[in-house]
């Protein structure tokens, strides 16, 4: 039997208009290459069938770009607890992800140009065992990053006198 999820932040809404302009460059980015493949196959020769491929990925990926984010952000939590981290995520595949404050090494605070212009931040938690960020929560309020940061890392000098 398994114990229930305790309960979770969630993260603030600047984080939906985050996730949406993301999607929105994922759909510009992939929505390019699938014009150049039909544009490179319609030189080759092909006949004109191969504009329906980049219609279809474009149809398709405004389907998700609508969809996704929110159920994304709705997703999204996170916990702190006594003696770990619990992260929960994930929109077809939901996962929860627990990290002991006793294995956390350091914790990073991100911001890329997006994230800058709405206030918001990205931490990332790194353990011993991992060779990459063991746990990552975007979308956070650059004061709440900072705050849970400063939190993890005090709880980690304290595990180590």
């Amino acid at each position: 039997m398994t114990a229930p999820l305790p309960t979770l932040e969630r993260l603030p809404r600047g984080a939906l208009t985050l996730f949406r302009i993301r999607a929105l460059l994922r759909l510009g980015m992939y929505g390019a290459v699938a014009f150049g493949v039909a544009l490179a196959l319609s030189y080759s020769g092909v006949e004109h069938w191969p504009f329906l491929l980049p219609c279809a990925v474009v149809l398709g990926l405004s389907v998700l770009t609508a969809w996704y984010p929110q159920r994304a952000h709705e997703r999204w939590g996170w916990a702190l607890r006594e003696h770990d981290l619990v992260i929960s995520h994930g929109v077809l595949l939901h996962q929860v992800v627990s990290i002991p404050a006793g294995r956390i090494q350091h914790v990073d605070v991100h911001q890329g140009p997006i994230e800058r212009s709405l206030g918001l931040a990205r931490l990332q938690i790194f353990t011993a065992a991992g060779s990459g960020a063991d746990g990552e929560i975007p979308g956070l309020a650059r004061e709440t990053a900072d705050a849970l940061r400063e939190k993890l890392v005090r709880r980690e000098a304290d595990d180590v006198v």
